[in-house]
């Protein structure tokens, strides 16, 4: 049985989730329970401070009162308490006194089996006896030296003084086992909340993975009827990856059903290859037959604008083919817009037409803008427009040339005073050898020019649009090269 991507997906998430879940609830655990024993030392820290100082002030005869230690610690032991603690409830003090004089000496012991011992050498009387804090973790029993967790107990030890000298040492002992059911109380909510999260979290991963599971069966639903040769739209997906997947698929087809459209103008474009053919062959027939000098030149020029045609149309083709190969910029330098929009402007070819129409350019920079572009494309990308708004707009009209900047892009703006674009031209206008008519003399392009520039401004990381003014007649094309 094959996994699908969904499932993959929610069992990495389990895995992952699952030890995520472990680790924290053990290290939170594990700071809880040092965190109650930081908390019991910290009041253990001022309970043998206070009963240090009480045992301090009842010293006679530069000896310490055991007995009246004893009487004082024993009626505390023997104290009824009745405190609930959160789910705790406790009955009696549970605390261990021990007091030694200054040479490490047990001389109390509220237990009574330590009196006599020298302890003078456990961590938590050497270091009170030389004057500082004095603390240690062993056993409860003095006769185990091994223990287990459960048999250890946190030793807190406090000065005596006597004529501002430490005399001796009171250590309060709590057992580990007492601060237990607190640690059991705190753990128990800490699996509870450890379950919440991981249940949670498993919603979560079933439902991203639900999510990824349904884009992708989505596009293999896509992909199938697509084989199938069914005529089905791209789903809409929402997971970023499979949307461009998605998209890729589609341009992928749009370029395969984009052959048959391809063809259909291969035959355009053979027709009108072998029209003037057919006319360069007849020209030269009769330049064969006695003429005039007249006639001959006239016969000429026909021949010479008939293979500017096809000149014109194999060069597109060529430059067209060259471009789209092309996947990368190799000479970008820093252009200066104006000079860029002067050196297009002043062409010949591009002159000559501006004159015979009577065209009147008008130039719009604010300021002087420079863009980064390989300097002979992006020539050509702004002739390509200007060219096509010099075609479209009547004569004696204005073009007017737009500079600006945007938060991310150099705008380059031309607008014409054309009739603007037809409503069925409008989603065809960048599609290889489309073309709409000139306004003057009915005659059409090769539909490559557009097809050009909008190649030319991809390799830049910029956009080309070409839409109708608005509340004016004409259109107006944009080149946006990134800042």
């Amino acid at each position: 049985m094959k996994l699908t991507i969904g499932v993959k997906l929610f069992i990495a998430y389990f895995v992952i989730t699952s030890s995520i879940v472990w680790f924290v609830t053990d290290k939170v655990s594990m700071r809880v329970t040092k965190g109650i024993d930081e908390a019991a030392e910290d009041v253990m820290i001022d309970t043998s401070n206070l009963l240090a100082q009480m045992i301090g002030s009842n010293i006679k005869d530069n000896k310490i009162d055991t007995d009246n230690a004893r009487n004082l610690i024993s009626k505390y032991l023997d104290r009824e308490l009745n405190a609930d603690i959160y789910s705790v409830t406790k009955k009696n003090p549970n605390l261990q006194v021990y007091i030694t004089n200054q040479d490490g000496i047990v001389i109390y012991d509220s237990t009574g089996i330590r009196k006599g011992e020298d302890y003078s050498q456990w961590n938590d009387v050497y270091n009170t006896l030389n004057g500082k804090y004095g603390r240690r973790s062993s056993a409860l029993d003095p006769d185990i030296t091994d223990p287990t967790p459960g048999q250890k107990a946190m030793y807190v030890a406090a000065p005596i003084y006597h004529q501002k000298k430490i005399f001796g040492v009171l250590t309060v002992i709590k057992p580990t086992a007492d601060l237990k059911p607190y640690i059991i109380e705190q753990q128990k909510h800490i699996d509870e909340y450890a379950i919440y999260l991981f249940l949670v979290s498993l919603l979560l991963g079933a439902g991203a993975s639900y999510i990824v599971s349904r884009g992708a069966r989505k596009l293999v639903k896509y992909t199938t009827a697509l084989s199938k040769g069914e005529n089905v739209t791209a789903p809409k997906i929402r997971q970023i990856e499979f949307a461009e997947l998605s998209q890729a698929i589609e341009k992928l087809r749009g370029d395969l059903e984009g052959r048959e459209y391809v063809e259909e103008y291969i035959d355009t474009m053979a027709h009108e290859l072998r029209t003037p053919i057919t006319g360069i062959q007849g020209t030269a027939e009769n330049l064969l037959m006695p003429m005039s000098n007249e006639q001959r030149v006239r016969f000429v020029n026909n021949i010479l604008e008939a293979n500017k045609k096809m000149d014109l149309l194999v060069n597109r083709l060529l430059n067209l083919s060259r471009i789209e190969r092309k996947n990368q910029l190799e000479n970008i330098e820093k252009i200066n817009v104006k000079n860029l929009i002067k050196d297009v402007l002043q062409a010949p070819s591009r002159k000559g037409s501006i004159t015979r129409r009577s065209i009147k350019i008008e130039n719009i920079i604010e300021r002087e803008f420079s863009i980064k572009a390989e300097k002979l494309l992006a020539e050509q990308a702004l002739a390509n427009i200007i060219d096509n708004a010099i075609d479209f707009t009547p004569i004696g009209s204005t073009i007017g040339i737009k500079v600006s900047e945007s938060n991310t892009h150099i705008n380059i703006q031309v607008y014409d005073q054309g009739r603007g674009i037809p409503e069925h031209a409008r989603k065809q206008l960048f599609r290889r050898f489309f073309s709409s008519s000139r306004p003057d003399t009915g005659k059409r392009g090769n539909g490559l020019g557009l097809r050009f520039v909008k190649k030319i401004m991809s390799l830049h990381g910029g956009q080309v649009s070409l839409k109708n003014r608005f509340m004016e007649d004409g259109a107006v094309a944009t080149l946006q090269f990134p800042t």
